[in-house]
């Protein structure tokens, strides 16, 4: 087995790839030697292991037991096996040993930390403790590295560009890599068309994010209004999408979400388009419903028609219609990543050419001359496996927004703010790139918000930075309060990723008084919400809430101003100071300082004082790989490059505005979904 190029430790100076130890205590050594007489040397030792992110185990030991365990998840994913590090703490130290469960729902972040309490036994016994092999001392051969991406880009994606020679070979007729929302979709379809699908995942169980994805519907339609709708998307993606892809989304994305629903469980009484109302909030959850606490249960449908606005821009329907339908699944803490998982695991069932390889991400395409015929994919034991595809490869991959080269190059907004999504590194990018492909040019769109600190998300309430000052007209649209709160100061909070141990950006405040709830209904830009709604969004209020991360939630109530101070942690003085200052501009009725609109100037004098603490994030980066209409993979001329595919955030050019386009919502997973089908259609529809 021959390898070339170091992966991603590369430059990062790691010293082991998998699982790293290091001892405390009255020890230096990472190894310690058991008293005579006892089963262990008493002291505290620590290991690392890889999961979703690295997970750190420290354990303290006396001569015969475990006295203490300290588990920390906070690089996994927070709905997932963030949440559990308690109960393995727990799991460790009633079992006396690192063989517990694994807790349903968190295999791999599980698993890490059995590896890592194993690690730290291991060094209290005076056993060796086994270290995977690094690859961060071999140099990177410059010549191979795709001429748009530099060393250290490679260096952080899982791709391996050097030569390697597989362990195994395996023949399809299509290869997905990635099962998320563009490929499920993508290898579902290939499969029920009766191809041999191979479908690879990085992590040990599909990984999606959100709650909404959506579909324009013909049936409800004029063809005029489709075409607005592309023609208004295009407008607020800066004129810069492809709208070839635009309409191929608009013309098959009903298809794509209806596949979806079916495979999931999800469906209706009656074939949709008949009448029936998806779009009536109040029956959505008896329409769609899988009988297990997973079903629609909320829908923001809409039909464009006449003059559509939000606050930064308007677009004239006239006549016309353009219909999308828009269920929110969950409820939270599930979303579509736990439909996904039954879409695949029902359509594998029901499809045995379909076989999923987890814990096995793809990591160098194979080409014979210009055309692209398989992936090698390497498995948790370090096998390569040779995934040959007849027909193509469809890379699946997501964006790289945890791959900080490509970051700082391609989509710098985004660096200095925190990330919701782990192992998003580029790898198909750095795949593609080196195939032939061509990257969407410089202006990556991004997509940052927060929906889950409070559940008025957007309200134009009185806006503080984390120092108590007000910086900005509030009546700004939430889905770019990133672009402005970037010149704010950072914040050291709660959910702060490890590449800002320090604080990150994206931190403010919303303050309001318990007047809000007699204002007219007009002044509310999205919903008003009861204070015994928000409840929930209070940490701790609440025993076991429903509908919420609770690790996100960040609202709160108190009867003065100093103690919402001390909850928000902001200075009360300056804080104080604000108020006065909004009361003052309020009373004249003029917003002198930002220029708010007089209808949103309410003052704050009412108590008690509500503050939501709002901590802006990146769900996605939302471009990638040049494609055409079928998903497939451009080359520098603008020419398909024969067997390859590119989709979901992976590929491009959708969007193109420094912003995604919030006109519609769940555009983005529609988008993956549709682009997952239309190339595996493509794929398979090949002789």
């Amino acid at each position: 087995m021959k390898k070339n190029l170091s992966r991603r430790d590369f430059l990062k100076g790691s010293a082991a790839g998998v699982l790293g130890v290091a001892a405390a205590g009255i020890f230096n050594s990472p190894i310690a030697f058991a008293e005579e007489g006892g089963t262990y040397t008493p002291g505290t030792y620590k290991a690392t292991a890889t999961g979703i992110g690295t997970v750190t185990v420290e354990m303290t030991f006396d001569a015969e037991s475990i006295t203490d365990v300290v588990v920390d998840v906070s690089e996994e994913t927070p709905e997932i096996g963030g949440l559990h590090g308690d109960a393995l703490r727990q799991a460790i130290l009633d079992a006396q040993s690192a063989d517990i469960d694994a807790v349903s729902g968190a295999t791999t972040t599980s698993t890490a930390v059995k590896k890592a309490a194993e690690a730290c036994i291991a060094q209290a016994k005076g056993e060796a403790v086994e270290i995977a092999a690094g690859d961060e001392a071999a140099a990177i051969d410059e010549s191979l590295i795709p001429e748009e991406l530099t060393a250290a880009e490679v260096a952080g994606s899982l791709a391996e560009l050097g030569e390697i020679t597989p362990d195994e070979v395996k023949e399809y007729d299509v290869v997905v890599v990635g099962a998320g929302a563009g490929g499920v979709p993508a290898a579902g379809f290939a499969a029920e068309a009766g191809a041999s699908v191979a479908l690879l995942q990085r992590e040990a169980s599909v990984v999606s994010q959100g709650n909404c994805a959506s579909a324009i519907i013909k049936s409800k339609s004029t063809e005029a209004g489709i075409q607005k709708w592309v023609h208004h998307t295009n407008s607020l993606d800066n004129w810069r999408a492809d709208e070839r892809l635009l309409r191929a989304y608009a013309m098959n994305s009903e298809e794509a979400l209806l596949w979806y629903w079916n495979r999931a469980g999800l469906t209706t009484e009656t074939e949709y388009g008949d009448g029936t109302k998806i779009d009536d909030n109040a029956n959505c959850a008896e329409l769609l419903n899988d009988g297990n606490g997973l079903f629609a249960y909320l829908s923001t449908s809409q039909d464009l028609t006449g003059v559509w606005s939000d606050r930064q821009d308007t677009y004239d329907y006239g006549d016309d219609h353009c219909y999308f339908m828009a269920p929110w699944i969950g409820p939270k803490p599930q979303n579509v990543g736990n439909v996904l998982q039954k879409v695949l695991d029902n359509v594998a069932a029901a499809n045995p050419n379909l076989e999923v390889f987890y814990n096995t991400p793809g990591v160098k395409l194979v080409k014979d001359g210009d055309k692209v015929t398989g992936v090698i994919g390497k498995d948790a034991d370090g096998k390569y496996i040779q995934f040959n595809a007849k027909k193509g490869v469809i890379l699946a991959t997501g964006d790289y927004m945890n791959n900080e080269a490509m970051v700082a190059r391609w989509c710098p907004d985004t660096a200095d703010f925190d990330k919701k999504q782990y192992h998003k590194t580029g790898d198909g990018h750095v795949m593609a790139l080196a195939a032939g492909a061509k990257m969407e040019p410089l202006g990556h769109t991004k997509m940052m918000h927060d929906f889950d600190s409070g559940q008025m998300y957007e309200e134009p309430f009185l806006y503080v930075n984390m120092n108590g000052e007000r910086f900005t007209n509030e009546y700004t649209g939430f889905v770019y309060m990133g672009n402005v709160i970037k010149y704010q100061p950072s914040y050291n909070g709660a959910n702060v990723d490890a590449n800002h141990p320090e604080g990150s950006k994206g931190w403010y405040c919303q303050i309001y008084d318990s007047d809000y709830e007699n204002w007219p209904a007009e002044e509310f830009v999205s919903r008003m919400t009861s204070a015994e709604n928000m409840q929930k969004y209070i940490p701790g209020a609440v025993e076991n809430p429903t509908g919420v991360f609770t690790h996100l939630i960040d609202a709160h109530c108190a009867d003065t101003l100093e103690e919402l101070a001390e909850q928000l942690d902001v200075p009360f003085e300056t804080l104080k100071a604000t108020v006065d200052r909004y009361n003052e501009l309020c009373e004249s009725g003029a917003d002198a300082d930002f220029g708010k609109p007089a209808k949103f100037m309410h003052p704050i004098k009412t108590a008690p004082f509500w503050g939501i603490r709002k901590h802006i994030r990146v769900s996605s980066i939302d471009s990638g790989i040049m494609t055409n209409e079928n998903g497939q993979a451009l080359n520098a001329a603008g020419e398909a490059i024969d067997g390859l595919y590119c989709v979901g955030n992976l590929g491009g050019p959708f969007y193109g505005g420094a912003d995604y386009p919030f006109h519609q919502t769940g555009l983005s997973l529609g988008r993956c979904y549709t682009f997952g089908m239309l190339a595996a259609k493509h794929a398979v529809a090949k002789e």
